[in-house]
């Protein structure tokens, strides 16, 4: 059978661009504001009541500090509302929070808040079903919270949120984030991932807040790239980069990793963007 000149595979990646297209016209024409709530925590180890628990389970304790004894000791989170017709969203907060100057509970319920205060935003997290969600959930029954929309469905699907690992994912081995940022040239962890529980314990605050507001900005530049290939949004997307980093650089003067790393290259970006041709870097040395 003979289709157009084309080989079957041809046919069908013919046809599904075509869908693909139609259905972006379709939210398009029917899309109201969409907003996005990019968010990440940093964590102690309750060490002592899992030393209770060791003891008192013996040989049947689980041998290492799973995400029940994870107590959150800093919180970041930014809010973005990307509005039809707009090229650049609105950059509605931007918040970082450590545990010198508030406690685990008065972060979660802050946090919480901004998610009742905006049930239609998607949160987006990294690696969030697999630990962040579970601790959130924990912590909201411990401290007689309630669960905002975005939180209350378990499903790792759910439309109220997105895992950025699993859908960059889908049946691939699932990347760390700084990995993932290193392979897409994004700027990522002023510290390495390894050393942060080591931070949090020295009580270096201006450190560990760096780290989570990078993480939430690395994040954040994942999902804009990510939503605007799904068709969920429509953006300038240097412009909208560069409009993150100097809120961030507003809202947040002391963060080095900003100034020296996130502000820097979405600088690079943005002149980048308005060349034409290929764009020849210098390698760092």
């Amino acid at each position: 059978m003979h289709i157009d000149n084309l080989s079957f595979e041809e046919t069908l990646e013919r046809e599904a661009r075509k869908f693909l297209e139609l259905a972006c016209e379709d939210r398009r024409a029917n899309r109201c504001p969409q907003r996005i709530i990019v968010a990440d925590f940093e964590y102690r180890w309750d060490r002592s009541r899992y030393d209770g628990y060791r003891v008192a389970e013996g040989e049947s304790a689980e041998p290492t500090i799973r995400w029940p004894f994870h107590r959150i000791a800093a919180a970041s989170w930014l809010q973005l509302r990307f509005d039809p017709g707009e090229e650049v969203p609105a950059v509605e907060s931007v918040v970082v929070l450590a545990e010198d100057e508030a406690s685990e509970q008065e972060m979660i319920a802050r946090f919480l808040e901004a998610l009742h205060q905006v049930p239609t935003a998607q949160l987006i997290t990294w690696g969030g079903e697999v630990k962040d969600l579970a601790v959130l959930r924990r912590s909201a029954g411990e401290f007689a919270l309630v669960l905002p929309r975005q939180l209350t469905d378990g499903s790792p699907h759910a439309r109220e949120r997105i895992d950025l690992c699993r859908a960059v994912t889908v049946q691939a081995r699932s990347p760390h984030l700084p990995e993932y940022a290193a392979a897409t040239a994004i700027p990522a962890k002023p510290s390495p991932s390894m050393t942060i529980g080591e931070l949090v314990e020295k009580g270096d605050w201006p450190k560990v807040r760096d780290q989570v507001l990078a993480d939430v900005l690395t994040t954040a530049v994942i999902a804009v790239r990510h939503l605007a290939t799904h068709c969920v949004i429509e953006c300038d997307q240097p412009s909208t980069i560069m409009a993150v980093a100097d809120a961030v650089a507003a809202a947040i003067p002391g963060s080095k990793f900003t100034r020296r790393s996130f502000a820097p290259w979405a600088r690079g970006q943005k002149a980048a963007s308005g060349l034409r041709g290929t764009v020849y870097r210098a390698p760092r040395e």
